[in-house]
């Protein structure tokens, strides 16, 4: 055939480029049906991963793809690394075709930051639900592991390069809290919160951030519709027992030895259940690892119970899948802690009935930070004026080099706003002074110890721009009251404080109609006294000592 082409060509010139034409359609069509026609093929994205150096309590993430790049689907296999003990006899499992298999990698080093000799590792790979982990105990140096891929139509090898050292590596984020639930609230003008960024590695973590309208980094598993239900209980002190907030109090029960940290519940040994009702078709668990191995059963209605894969992500964080795909309408959830120790933050539950709010609803001030050991902060400033009665949702997206989080924000929207000035009173009892906007609602036996001296000054209703919560503790063994605009009391030692909530709003400029509320302390019997009076009314020759400016109330 090239011959008398050739000859065709020689002998008729003007047939030349009709010739190649023929030619090249008809190879064309043969290479269109040979495709079509090609068997199946194992391909994989990459030959070698390098997840760099890993140091004591780090993780490195990489991700890889297997497609078929013939016709059909094709059954692929994970085998287990020689020498590496296994969770799976088996190996990970999957299918695909030319749609590939996205094959998640974390290796971590299990070992304490303060430990030292080898290192536990720990390699995750993961696709879809399914998981393969393997565990061996290495010394530090370089290693380059052969990861071996089988399939229906052949295989392919995978190199695993990394290295295992005795220090820090690179930089980690952590967020704190990993998530917002504001509860009921009125359509006020502006509310505030702030994000708590850390950096638990070494180097220089370099940050940005962003609600759902400025884009989304990645997408995880309670990004959906729906509402976020925080486990947080701030008026609980470290290390006692475990009660729900007061928002929960009527749908959550805690059985077992839950113990407090950082107002969260944390599983203190096996046998510990949670039991919760939630209204929608899903949930996702938010917690941490509290030791190397936990493990999680859950259950909902009348399913029988399963154990719950904890996939981590940064800082020992874990999301986990409770359940999907549940009818609409109420559910029982259960949780059950079987072995070692769990930090459970929040939920995150699928709601048909959850709102997006609008775009310009949240503001977030800076966008983009780098920190290496100093704790940056993100204000998020929310307007609910223009949000319509409802349950909504969005996120906060914290990206950086040393990992990215999720924090989702919920709230649910009631009818009119709260009055915007609310009048507190002054009750004192000896040089102590309680200060209270609902004396009604106080306890009669708390309150009857205090003389009533009348209206004090007057707070801002929440969510009044240019304001922040004002806090009150109250130390039962000296007889005190504490005040304060920071949820963590500023600088000052509250052991032995108990923390009983929010009393109202104080500015923290001067605006208009205001005057200072000053703080004094009493260094010898660790008291302190409160007034509007810049002479303190006195207390100077008592023993107190002028100690700052709490914030700003009106007349």
């Amino acid at each position: 055939m090239k011959r008398i082409s050739i000859i065709m060509a020689t002998g008729f010139p003007g047939l030349l480029g009709l010739l190649t034409l023929i030619l090249a359609v008809h190879g064309n069509i043969e290479t269109a049906s040979a495709r079509d026609n090609r068997p199946a093929a194992l391909s994989v994205s990459t030959r070698e991963i390098d997840l760099g150096a890993v140091g004591s309590g780090e993780s490195a993430r990489a991700r890889f793809q297997i497609a078929n790049t013939g016709e059909g689907r094709i059954r692929w296999a994970i085998e287990e690394l020689p020498g590496w003990e296994s969770s799976k006899e088996m190996g990970l499992t999957g299918e695909c075709s030319a749609v590939p298999s996205r094959v998640d990698v974390v290796l971590s080093s299990l070992r304490g930051r303060s430990e030292t000799g080898d290192h536990p590792v720990e390699i995750r790979i993961a696709s879809g639900r399914n998981s393969l982990v393997l565990k061996r105990t290495l010394a530090e140096g370089t290693y380059r592991e052969a990861l071996r891929i089988e399939s229906d139509e052949g295989g392919r090898t995978l190199f695993l390069k990394f290295s295992l050292t005795d220090t820090k590596s690179r930089p980690a984020l952590e967020v704190e809290p990993r998530g917002f639930d504001l509860g009921d609230m009125e359509p006020v003008k502006e509310i505030t919160r702030k994000i708590r960024i850390t950096n638990t590695g070494a180097g220089v973590l370099r940050w940005q951030a962003a609600t759902s309208a400025g884009g989304q980094a990645r997408v995880t598993a309670g990004t959906g519709r729906g509402r976020y239900l925080s486990l947080l209980n701030e008026a609980l002190s470290t290390g006692g027992p475990y009660t729900a907030p007061g928002h929960l109090k009527d749908v959550l029960q805690a059985a077992g030895n839950w113990v407090v940290e950082k107002g969260y519940p944390r599983a203190a040994g096996p046998g510990c259940t949670m039991k919760l009702q939630i209204q929608g078709t899903g949930a996702v668990l938010y917690g941490k690892k509290g030791s190397e191995e936990a493990r999680v059963r859950v259950s909902a209605d009348e399913h029988p119970a399963r154990e719950m894969p904890l996939p981590e992500l940064e800082g020992r964080g874990f999301e986990g899948i409770v359940f999907e795909d549940l009818s609409e309408g109420l559910h029982n959830l259960k949780i059950q802690v079987e072995e070692g120790a769990v930090i459970l933050e929040g939920i995150f539950v699928s709601d048909m009935r959850a709102n997006q709010p609008p775009s310009a609803w949240a503001r977030l001030t800076p966008l983009s930070g780098t920190t290496t050991r100093e704790t940056d902060f993100v204000t998020v400033r929310m307007n609910l004026s223009e949000l319509r009665p409802g349950i909504y949702t969005d996120h906060v997206t914290i990206a950086s080099n040393g990992g990215t989080a999720r924090i989702p924000i919920s709230l649910n929207v009631t009818g009119e706003p709260a009055p915007k000035l609310l009048p507190v009173y002054r009750y004192t009892r000896d040089n102590d002074i309680l200060f209270t906007t609902q004396p009604d609602r106080e306890d009669p036996r708390y309150l009857g110890a205090y003389q009533r001296a009348g209206l004090a000054f007057r707070l801002y209703g929440p969510g009044t721009a240019g304001t922040v919560e004002l806090y009150r503790w109250y130390n039962p063994s000296i007889g005190d009251h504490y005040y304060a605009a920071e949820r963590s009391g500023g600088r000052k030692n509250l052991a032995g404080y108990l923390f009983e909530g929010p009393i109202g709003n104080i500015a923290t400029i001067r605006l208009p109609g205001t005057r200072e509320l000053y703080r004094w302390f009493n260094p010898e019997t660790n008291r302190h006294f409160f007034t509007t009076d810049s002479a303190g009314e006195g207390q100077g020759k008592r023993g107190y000592r002028f100690e700052g400016i709490v914030g700003f109330v009106l007349r």
